[in-house]
């Protein structure tokens, strides 16, 4: 088979060459990566799903893991000698690596809006107008939930655009996470599961295979698709929430807002993505050491990083004693928006120019 790569998808010889994709479980829709050197077939995992739109599963043995290395790039490092180039077929196969599971992106659509029921979207619409909050909905691709009446779902998309999960948070007006009679967070596939008992319906076959396969349902960073138009020399910033993260574009919009999902959750695999970017990382209050010590780990991986001290600056010891983000203290420093801001077209220069100066940092 003449090509210029080694890995190259399965060419269609009939249904049999089509294999049970991972994202969707559906049977006779992936199409599996072939090794032309030795015409053997990648791992299960190396494949792309026929559903694009439906499901758009597509691991491919060039794109590069959590460690920063492909599958590629393992297979030339384990059989190239010391001092030697690499020109025979593999003889040592690397561990295969862990498969992706991803939600069907029509999921994610069937959120995108019903916005006056969703509590984060009111909060985000009375702090800057509906024109910024509208798209700041979009940008980060904020769904609503009717598990908990005015539930949000920050969806985790990978940077190859793969729904890898999603959290539903229930927010109060004050922007804190409802926590009476219990705390109202939960993972989004757990959110569906629960629907369809409420509704005495059978869970989709996806959802089935989603939730019993052993995998992360929180694997990637909050805000990646961002990357997707962001200039390459863009900084990149990193908070903790997924909240914090949206509230927090509009004030610094020359960064990219991405956020972690949790404090140990600040690792070189989950950064992986943006490793060649410069990384400012905001810390919650009383965090700052910690992700310090995580920074100077980074930068022995190679990363080019640097750690905020504002917060720590400007909070009070009862706020850094509470843990406050970032957006906490935004949020209770801001005095209002001039009304002609619901009139400003969210598709011309970026409103967060008319943002006080004394809430700028």
């Amino acid at each position: 088979m003449p090509t210029s790569y080694r890995y190259t998808l399965q060419p269609y010889t009939g249904p049999a060459s089509r294999y049970t994709c991972p994202g969707c479980n559906h049977r006779r829709e992936l199409a599996r990566y072939l090794d032309t050197e030795t015409g053997e077939l990648l791992p299960e995992a190396f494949g792309k799903c026929n559903r694009a739109d439906q499901c758009g599963y597509h691991l491919s043995p060039y794109h590069a893991g959590p460690g920063g290395q492909s599958y590629a790039d393992q297979v030339r490092e384990a059989n190239r000698p010391d001092g030697q180039s690499w020109t025979s077929p593999p003889v040592r196969r690397p561990a295969p690596l862990r498969p992706v599971v991803a939600m069907p992106s029509d999921v994610v659509q069937a959120t995108l809006g019903h916005y006056e029921h969703n509590a984060l979207a009111q909060l985000l619409r009375n702090h800057f107008g509906w024109g910024i909050a509208d798209e700041l909905l979009k940008r980060f691709a904020v769904g609503t939930s009717a598990h908990w009446p005015g539930a949000c779902v920050f969806w985790l998309i990978d940077e190859q655009s793969r729904v890898r999960g999603g959290q539903v948070v229930l927010y109060d007006e004050t922007g804190h996470t409802v926590k009476q009679p219990k705390r109202c967070t939960t993972w989004a596939h757990t959110a569906l599961a629960a629907r369809c008992r409420q509704l005495g319906q059978p869970a989709p076959a996806w959802l089935t295979a989603y939730s019993a396969t052993e995998v992360p349902k929180c694997p990637c960073l909050f805000g990646l698709p961002q990357l997707l138009n962001a200039p390459a020399d863009a900084r990149v910033a990193i908070v903790e929430s997924a909240k914090t993260a949206v509230f927090c574009a509009p004030y610094l919009p020359d960064c990219v807002w991405l956020a972690t999902m949790g404090k140990s959750y600040l690792t070189a695999d989950r950064l992986a993505p943006v490793k060649n970017r410069s990384l400012v990382l905001f810390p919650d209050a009383g965090a700052t050491d910690d992700w310090q010590r995580r920074a100077d780990e980074l930068r022995e991986q190679g990363f080019t990083v640097t750690v905020s001290t504002w917060l720590e600056t400007k909070a009070t010891a009862e706020q850094r004693a509470a843990g406050i983000d970032l957006a906490d203290l935004l949020l209770s420093q801001w005095p209002g928006f001039p009304p002609s801001w619901n009139e400003l077209d969210p598709n011309s220069k970026n409103s967060a120019t008319k943002l006080p100066k004394t809430t700028r940092f």
